[in-house]
């Protein structure tokens, strides 16, 4: 556990890694404070590194040469979760523990391979084991409450007046803010300074965040104006 909590504070370099698993492709993401970003794939279709006829025998072998490859990839303190929609995921754990690599790994099943699969693990909470306590993991986490909060007319606000309007009435709760519109010169609300107007949440009790663009969750934040706010009550 302990090598997990140092995984997880550790700054600046990759906390966490995901392996998008497929039968015939796996894709290498980092996941640190500012986002998830690929890294490598190895694909059995052409193009990548190791290319073959796609039979069992040649897809362990495939499997067991990127798994070395993906532990001289991440440095020896970063955990690994690999996740897929089928046993490729599991068959790759085993052969990198057969070949010894002793960094934390979790195989965590998802509904879809790629990006996706990675931005799957991190919306879910899965492996929690691992990814509990990852700033990222929180973040993502907040979003997909608004999100849900949305679909069923639930306490979110959006927009310069929903804002103000919660703002004004102390309904706000937790405040989600993208950097850009956080750092924009000229970005304004209520007639103020993004920095001034989130400066009076403390005399409502209420927090804010500041969200990374680079996974989905952050970019959808982008389409609703770069800020929501999870809210007490109704306004």
């Amino acid at each position: 556990q302990r090598l997990l909590d140092d995984a997880v504070a550790a700054g600046g370099k990759p906390r966490i890694a995901i392996a998008a698993v497929e039968s015939d492709e796996v894709t290498l993401y980092e996941v640190a404070n500012h986002g998830i970003r690929e890294v490598h794939q190895w694909t059995m279709r052409g193009g990548g590194k190791y290319v073959g006829q796609t039979n069992s025998d040649v897809r362990t072998s495939f499997l067991r040469n990127l798994g070395k490859d993906i532990d001289l990839q991440l440095g020896d303190d970063v955990p690994l979760i690999l996740g897929g929609p089928g046993l490729a995921r599991d068959q790759l754990m085993e052969l990198m523990r057969a070949e010894g690599v002793s960094r934390p790994i979790s195989s965590v099943a998802t509904s879809i391979g790629g990006r996706p699969a990675a931005n799957e693990v991190l919306a879910e909470g899965l492996a929690e084991n691992i990814m509990s306590g990852h700033s990222l993991v929180k973040e993502i986490g907040l979003l997909e409450q608004v999100w849900r909060r949305m679909g069923t007319d639930g306490a979110v606000a959006y927009g310069e007046a929903e804002l103000v309007l919660a703002m004004q009435q102390g309904a706000i709760e937790m405040l989600l803010i993208t950097a850009d519109l956080l750092r924009h010169e000229e970005a304004s609300i209520g007639g103020r300074k993004w920095p001034d107007w989130l400066a009076e949440l403390d005399a409502i009790g209420a927090e804010w965040l500041q969200c990374s663009t680079e996974h989905d969750s952050g970019a959808q934040l982008e389409s609703f104006g770069g800020a929501v706010a999870l809210l007490r009550f109704k306004v």
